[in-house]
This record gives structure tokens, sequence and C-alpha cells, in this order.
């Protein structure tokens, strides 16, 4: 692990508009709230609005439409709505997720199908729809959330460990593509804490939240197509190069 990152590497969010997906409980809820205390913009999606509009009582939230992100149609019309209302995307946070444990040959297809729209596909769906909006601003921070599961893999999880380590490479492999428009992409393992998913872990979301501010905040020399977990980055995939023409010698 890397030394702890250093606040003072960082922008303001004043006036930024920030996207949340999956806001509705758990963590999503606590990053919402929390970027809504600063002189920003902060827009969630939600399947269920009503539920939503009743948990968030600050003007600075801003619920435009029901949003499916398991339909991308849904999220591409979403995505399009704010840009065509605020002229930008700033900052991105995929945070929606869900999980189920089981063994893997009780898994069936419509199980591995909610789990990959849900963790992977809209969250590369969201990346897609905001990538253009923030290469023509030269702006844009984007943070993944994923999971110590991802790594640290536990019987019974393996559709949804697979999951999260497909956003672990994501974002190291848009790093490579979007750096050069001033855009970060990094991913968060939030740790043990305790959410709907994960009722019996013990730790408040509230503990990961100054790293996501950090990740928001980074400026232009930032690092991107990084892990952190808590506030250390973590070296989980190692930089190789790979002579794909000879197979390695004995």
């Amino acid at each position: 692990m890397d030394s702890l990152v250093k606040k003072k590497n960082v922008i303001n969010l004043h006036n930024k508009i920030i996207v949340v997906t999956g806001a509705s409980s758990g963590l999503g809820f606590q990053i919402a709230k929390s970027l809504s205390k600063y002189d920003s913009k902060v827009i969630v999606c939600s399947r269920n609005t009503k539920k939503i509009r009743s948990k968030f009582l600050s003007k600075k939230i801003f619920i435009l439409k029901k949003v499916n992100i398991q339909k991308p149609n849904e999220i591409k019309k979403f995505i399009k709505l704010i840009i065509k209302k605020y002229k930008r995307i700033d900052i991105l946070i995929n945070n929606a997720g869900i999980t189920k444990s089981l063994e893997i040959e009780k898994i069936d297809y419509k199980i591995i199908n909610n789990i990959f729209k849900t963790n992977l596909f809209a969250p590369f769906l969201f990346l897609k729809y905001s990538i253009p909006v923030m290469k023509k601003n030269n702006f844009g921070r984007i943070v993944n959330i994923s999971s110590g599961g991802s790594i640290n893999c536990a019987p019974g999880y393996s559709l949804y460990s697979a999951s999260k380590a497909g956003l672990n490479t994501l974002a190291k492999s848009a790093f490579n593509e979007l750096n050069k428009f001033n855009i970060k992409i990094n991913t968060l393992s939030p740790g043990p804490i305790k959410t709907s998913m994960f009722p019996k872990n013990k730790l408040s979301p509230k503990l990961c939240i100054p790293t996501l501010k950090y990740l928001c905040t980074l400026k232009n020399n930032g690092p991107s197509g990084k892990f952190f977990w808590f506030m250390k980055e973590v070296k989980i995939i190692p930089t190789i190069k790979l002579d794909w023409g000879n197979p390695p010698k004995k």
C-alpha cells in the first residue's frame, strides 16, 4: 500500500455538477448527503423517486427523473437530460450495486444478468455517455465504487466479486484513454461497511467519505487508474509489459 493520500492535492467542489448512482440508501445516500454540503449540485438517480425524495431535503440535491439503470436507454436519456440542463458533468460516482450469495452451480442466467447489468454494465454506460461532455470541457472526475471482494473473494460471492473486479480493470483501462483530457478515473473499496447488502458489517459508511472526496477533487496531476481502500492506494493490478509475439522463456 502507498502512503496516505495528501489532502492538499485537491481542487474545490464549488459549483460542480455531481452525478451519484444508487443514492436511495446505504453508501450512495451518505455520499450524496456529504457532497451536498458544498456549493455544488448533486444529481441522484433511482428507480424509486418517491422513496429518494422523502430522504433528501437539501435544495442542493436534484432528482431529475426515474431511472432504471438496468435499461441502457434510460441511462442514455438521463445523462442527456443532465447535459441539456447543466451543460456539463464534472464528477460521476458509480455507486449502484447489488449482490446475491449463491454457490456457482445454483446461479441461473437471470441472476447473472441482474448482477452484471447493475454492477458493471451500468457503470460502463454512465461512463460512456458522460465522457463526451467531460472531454469537451477538458475536465472530469470518475469514481467507481468497488469492493474488497474483488480481491479477497469469499465463497458464495463469485458473481459479485467478478463484477466488481471488472470495475477495477475498467478504471485501469479507461485511464489510458482519458488522462490526456484531464479526466481522472479511480476505484474505491469502501471497506466492510454496514449497508442493506451487508447488514452484519460493523463500520459506518461515513468512514470512506474522506477518500471519496479526495478522489472527486483531484488536481490535474493526481492519480488515475488506481484502486483505493480507505485513504490508501492498493496496487492490485501489476504493470507488466508483455511481448505478445514471444512466449516467456523458462
